[in-house]
């Protein structure tokens, strides 16, 4: 019985993820979750397994189920922009880092497609990882070459602008206070808005190290290193740990 209860809370948790992943509205995941968790739950009762019940391997239940299900284009639409104008903040503060506040075409438009690349990755992640068995180690490894992804795209793309000539933008004094002011504000505002910490999580991880690293006497190669090293290392952590939190919190639901 302990084996068969397991089973159905990992599945049950595995399910909730993909779906929800899979871009479905939260009240019909959790409606069809909780009907799922009666029909084991009795079925458990009587020692049948989860595959007993739906006929079918999980990963297969779950995109039958999930090709069934209306997208959630209105979360979509919140989402998306939000995003989008977070990383226009992130650059912007970035760029404060730096010291240097001229914007490219290129590094625009490059910036927009890596992070639309970004977050098409995260989702196919949490999709294959929810449907598959793997073990901690192989989890792990995932969401790290996950983070690691885009970031080194965006490396590529700062060593792609300074190659190639593109139209710039150049901000002024005044342009560039009020830019840092609304990009901090905004961050904050999407951080208590949503209840979570990864609109300011994400950019701290991300320039604190070269903030600090600014402040040493190290060479400049040396130090983008360094930074990019420790840029990477934080955020596969942080993801890794985003996500084993989700499946607890899911656990004690169940």
């Amino acid at each position: 019985m302990a084996a068969l209860l397991k089973e159905r809370r990992e599945f049950l948790q595995n399910l909730r993820i993909y779906l929800l992943s899979s871009g479905k509205k939260e009240e019909e995941t959790e409606e069809i979750v909780g009907e799922l968790e009666d029909h084991l739950y009795e079925a458990e009762k009587h020692g049948k397994s989860v595959q007993d019940i739906i006929g079918q391997s999980p990963k297969a239940y779950m995109e039958q189920l999930a090709g069934e299900m209306p997208f959630d284009y209105k979360n979509l639409l919140i989402y998306v922009p939000l995003i989008l104008i977070g990383l226009i903040c992130y650059n912007i503060l970035n760029k404060a880092v730096e010291g240097v506040f001229s914007y490219s075409l290129l590094e625009a438009v490059g910036d927009i497609v890596i992070t639309l690349i970004g977050l098409g990755l995260i989702i196919v992640l949490f999709k294959y990882v929810a449907s598959s068995k793997l073990s901690k180690i192989s989890e792990g490894l995932l969401f790290y070459g996950g983070s690691l992804t885009p970031i080194i795209l965006l490396v590529a793309l700062t060593y792609l602008d300074r190659a190639v000539d593109s139209p710039m933008i150049h901000l002024g004094l005044v342009w560039r206070i009020l830019a840092v002011a609304l990009a901090c504000l905004f961050l904050i505002g999407i951080a208590i808005w949503a209840k979570t910490w990864v609109s300011i999580i994400i950019p701290f991880l991300s320039l604190s190290p070269e903030l600090v690293l600014n402040q040493t006497g190290m060479q400049e190669t040396s130090k983008t290193v360094l930074s990019t090293v420790i840029t990477f290392l934080g955020l596969g952590i942080y993801i890794f740990i985003v996500f084993k939190r989700e499946r607890k919190k899911e656990t004690k639901i169940l």
